[in-house]
């Protein structure tokens, strides 16, 4: 487990509360998305790579502690499961390359129909990261069990926003795994993205927010 940078600072009250609510609400629809926003300190005066990286070894220690918390719940229910969880989940982050994303790509969520689809109706080439990446957010390989359409329509704005993913604040994005099928070898730092690979993709992104002094860390690889 890694130590808390000393630079790492608690988000106010309401905003931990958000992230926290936002948190059990992914979990209860069934989004694949995890992540967790730290807001740093405001003597520290330029925040770099080792800044992010190390926001991002933070959520995937997290991540581990928890899959072997549910592991051994599971075990102790029943100890004949044990070997078809495998390896325990490993993470690692000192060999994640960084590569930067167009923060000009990034607009207002709400542009986008909740149910954002781009697969086999647009050349690729045409289309940014962050479209992208709200079409992955919206339509995770097993439909998201969303209260109603209201919800659903509020998921992905929430999200930017408790991570600072928005338009116009001067964000810093950082990629940590590529293309699997272009640049196999950038994810191959864990073994968490390997379902992801099967066909519904990866994602293991950092954000910058100055404006709100904010660096999120979030993740993504799911199959069916």
């Amino acid at each position: 487990m890694s130590v808390r940078p000393h630079w790492v600072e608690s988000l106010s009250s309401a905003d931990e509360a958000e992230a926290v609510a936002l948190r059990k609400t992914l979990q209860r629809v069934g989004s694949g998305f995890e992540f967790a926003v730290h807001r740093v300190a405001a003597d520290v005066d330029s925040v770099g790579e080792a800044h992010h990286r190390a926001v991002l070894r933070l959520l995937c220690d997290e991540i581990t502690a928890a899959a072997e918390h549910y592991r051994q719940e599971v075990i102790a229910r029943d100890p004949s499961v044990a070997a078809a969880f495998g390896s325990p989940l490993k993470f690692d982050v000192g060999a994640a390359r960084a590569t930067p994303l167009d923060a000009a790509a990034v607009i207002a969520a709400e542009s986008f129909a909740p149910l954002h689809r781009i697969a086999h109706t647009r050349d690729p080439a045409t289309v940014s990261w962050f479209e992208w990446f709200c079409a992955a957010f919206g339509d995770p390989p097993y439909r998201l069990q969303v209260a109603d359409e209201t919800e659903r329509a509020q998921l992905f704005p929430r999200f930017c926003r408790c991570t600072g993913l928005l338009p116009g604040e001067g964000i810093v994005a950082l990629d940590w795994v590529g293309d699997p099928e272009r640049e196999p070898e950038r994810s191959m730092w864990s073994d968490y993205f390997d379902e992801g690979k099967e066909w519904w993709g990866i994602w293991c992104l950092t954000v910058w927010n100055p404006r709100r002094r904010t660096l999120a860390a979030m993740i993504a690889s799911q199959t069916d």
